[in-house]
């Protein structure tokens, strides 16, 4: 990101966000002497830029004031990293040290504030991935493929899972009046606690874009919840001929066969990890009343053509499907599984690896 060219315009309308008697919060330190090479430092409101403020050339000292917003995510961005925090008035400054990844905290005599609990947040996350990555073997590529690696990953990190949702809702529950709240759930999964979390969210942070449109989806899914029927959309087969391949899924839903749905993506790590177990319910059950589609949301076409050949998807394999059909199924994360009775009625949803066997189980006979 090239931050070194600032619009003047960004300081007019700071001082006038923070014009006499508005509240702030003031970022401000001094660099050590091994990061003096940075002589800029610029703050965003999520996607906007806010302001950029030189860093003193001889002392490498800072100072940002910025307008209280909790309802926004900030982002302290130098051309070199980034760190997230939550504007409330706290006093921030930046640690640099060497065993950490650069990050606000509280100044000296000052309080946690909302920006500690982001920070508590992420390390008691990344403390978990550390968990799982140190049981991981060491990638061989002559002994291991890249979907084995990631089925083994998702394998271990199976056993985390109650943890991590608990750290989760927890972190919705104390942040409902926050953006901390909408940086969690965007990463969780929706499930059973799933619409309480919404509904307990303040006002001020349902009117957010990105929430509305989890209310959306939550409308979506319980609309497509086992019982109901399922929707239609349209997608692709071939990315070179994507107008001229066109089809829908009631080409395949409703047709007579059990159909397992796969929404999946190329840059989806996890969604690879699932292939292994799609393949092995494809190769046990494929026959007269069972098949599988599977679907790239938000994905490149070409992209999802060339990852379905190397991760070896043998069925029906559909691209160039967009957005759409995430929000008819009120899908906020992938991989997501389906499963349809041969009338078209949605038998089960959300299911994931070992599951799979486990589902199709009950209702093919």
């Amino acid at each position: 990101m090239k931050l070194r060219n600032i619009l003047s315009a960004a300081a007019i309308v700071l001082a006038v966000a923070c014009g006499p008697g508005g509240k702030k919060t003031v970022i401000s330190g001094t660099l050590p002497l091994d990061y003096q090479f940075i002589d800029t430092l610029s703050v965003f409101f999520e996607d906007s830029l806010l302001v950029s403020m030189p860093v003193d050339t001889v002392s490498g000292a800072y100072k940002i004031e910025v307008p209280v917003d909790i309802t926004k995510l900030g982002i302290l961005a130098t051309p070199y990293f980034q760190t997230p925090f939550v504007s409330d008035g706290s006093a921030l400054t930046l640690s640099l040290k060497a065993e950490e990844n650069p990050k606000l905290v509280a100044a000296p005599g000052g309080e946690i504030g909302l920006t500690g609990r982001l920070n508590n947040y992420m390390k008691a996350m990344m403390d978990i991935q550390m968990e799982v990555m140190a049981e991981m073997p060491q990638y061989d590529p002559d002994e291991f493929t890249e979907a084995e690696m990631m089925a083994k990953a998702a394998e271990l990190l199976e056993p985390y899972k109650p943890k991590i949702k608990d750290l989760n809702v927890n972190a919705i529950r104390e942040n409902s009046d926050n953006v901390i709240a909408v940086y969690v759930l965007m990463s969780s999964e929706m499930d059973q606690d799933f619409p309480a979390l919404l509904q307990g969210l303040s006002p001020e942070i349902k009117a957010r874009k990105d929430v509305k449109l989890l209310l959306d989806q939550l409308s979506s899914a319980g609309a497509t919840s086992p019982g109901g029927r399922f929707f239609d959309f349209e997608a692709s087969l071939d990315p070179n001929n994507l107008e001229g391949t066109r089809v829908h899924l009631s080409d395949y839903v409703g047709k007579g066969k059990f159909i397992l749905l796969d929404f999946w993506a190329s840059w989806c790590g996890p969604c690879r990890a699932e292939v292994p177990y799609i393949k092995a319910a494809y190769e046990a059950h494929i026959g007269d009343n069972f098949d599988v589609v599977s679907v790239a949301l938000n994905d490149d076409p070409d992209d999802s053509a060339v990852a379905a050949v190397d991760l070896g998807i043998v069925w029906n394999s559909l691209i160039g499907a967009g957005t759409k059909p995430g929000e008819l199924y009120g899908i906020n994360t992938i991989p997501h599984l389906i499963l349809f009775a041969p009338d078209g009625t949605i038998l089960a949803r959300g299911f994931r690896g070992a599951e799979i066997e486990e589902t199709l189980a009950k209702f093919l006979q």
